[in-house]
């Protein structure tokens, strides 16, 4: 687990973490003489919820989503902290409970009335009130309203923003280009503002996400720069650069907000001469392969690359092709053609019992028909395979659950 135990893989996929106070909280219904008294922690204020993070890595971390909130006011009584004149009342219907032994497990989804109170130890109330009150409201709208007016706040809120210059790591550069961008992971988008120099590229997220307030690229490092497509939009740019000084290969993944921006970044990019990227035409890179200097491996991730297909973006993960049908030799000969699937029909015609049902089925269909119903490539299915390996994510996309055992992926053979 991460040092920070809080991240945006908590919430739900696409929602936006704007920032977080320092507080102490206790819960006041359901009434346990434990949890009366006051806990020190940090409390994240995000487009749909508000999650308290408990100092206490034992303790687990308690999301609000606002959708399930009664009411969120000041609160004042003379059964306050000694000294604290910044106290929130939330009521809610559910709340639910993460990370409890900071294992990563499905949540805890508590379904009954709780009241929960906060002592903000620095913020200002009145500072603070007025934007939850705004989310809260978006939250009793439908859904596209609600996601409407929160990019509406995002926008405000972002306007108010400039990079700030202070983190610039020469007085000499030049600012070439400050524009606003989103950082794309799986899963989690980060909206920020990014700084073009002379000699470097800088991303300064809005909130403190991140374990460094600002991502400082130098241009001299970068070695590849590749325009995607992000949600069947062409305004992405993923960005190859060798970190110093321990040489280790990393990406950074933006969306901007349209092409137009897109297009502005990238060519200003091109444009410093400090920029020097490696340019292999693709039928250089087929003859390294077909030499045997270049990986299969590798070769199918250039070849992924060159339609738009990243690991940052689930919608469009890298697709690996299955050629084995051999699964029980305890060792397999490479040059036998019966271990190898048969590659001109795809993995769902492959097995004729299958196939016959979904014939069968096709032609009951109404127009327009379809053989098969869902994409290979999309987040759930890609899931599917990657659930061992990243189940945070898993929890993320099904809403902290993971998926019913029967469907799990256990056995290549099946």
């Amino acid at each position: 687990m991460e040092k920070e135990r809080f991240t945006m893989l908590l919430l739900e996929p696409g929602e936006i973490f704007f920032e977080d106070y320092s507080v102490q909280m206790r819960a006041i219904e359901p009434l346990f003489p434990e949890q009366r008294e006051w806990i020190d922690g940090r409390l994240k204020l995000c487009s749909k919820s508000l999650v308290f993070v408990n100092n206490d890595f034992i303790q687990p971390l308690i999301k609000i989503q606002l959708k399930e909130t009664i009411s969120v006011e000041q609160y004042n009584s003379e059964d306050n902290i000694e000294g604290c004149n910044n106290m929130l009342n939330i009521q809610c219907k559910q709340y639910v409970e993460m990370l409890e032994k900071n294992v990563l497990a499905p949540y805890k989804f508590i379904h009954k009335n709780a009241t929960f109170q906060f002592c903000f130890n620095y913020a200002k109330i009145e500072n603070c009130l007025p934007q939850m009150l705004q989310l809260l409201r978006a939250a009793t709208l439908p859904t596209a309203e609600q996601n409407a007016m929160i990019m509406t706040i995002v926008h405000s809120r972002q306007s108010r923003v400039s990079f700030d210059t202070s983190w610039l790591e020469d007085l000499y550069e030049t600012v070439v280009l400050e524009i606003q961008a989103n950082k794309v992971l799986p899963l989690v988008v980060n909206p920020g503002r990014v700084l073009l120099t002379t000699s470097r590229l800088y991303f300064q997220p809005y909130n403190n996400m991140d374990q460094h307030p600002v991502l400082k690229i130098q241009l001299k490092d970068i070695s590849s720069i590749i325009q995607r497509r992000f949600l069947l939009r062409q305004v992405g740019l993923e960005i190859k650069w060798q970190k110093q000084p321990d040489g280790k290969i990393e990406y950074l993944f933006l969306s901007l907000n349209n092409q137009s921006d897109r297009d502005e970044l990238h060519r200003k990019l091109l444009d410093q001469s400090a920029v020097s990227l490696e340019t292999v035409p693709q039928n250089q890179m087929t003859m390294r392969w077909q030499n045997g200097s270049l990986s299969n491996y590798d070769y199918l991730l250039y070849i992924n690359s060159l339609a738009d297909r990243t690991f940052h973006d689930l919608t469009q993960y890298p697709v690996i092709p299955w050629i084995i049908k051999d699964y029980t030799s305890a060792t397999l000969d490479l040059d036998n053609p019966d271990i190898y699937r048969d590659l001109s029909k795809p993995i769902g015609a492959l097995e004729p019992t299958r196939l016959e049902r979904l014939k069968e089925r096709y032609s009951e269909m109404l127009e327009p028909k379809f053989l098969y119903g869902s994409h290979y490539s999309a987040p759930g299915f890609v899931l599917f395979y990657l659930v061992r390996k990243y189940p945070q994510y898993m929890l993320c996309l099904q809403n902290g659950r993971f998926d019913h055992p029967d469907r799990m992926f256990n056995r290549y053979y099946n």
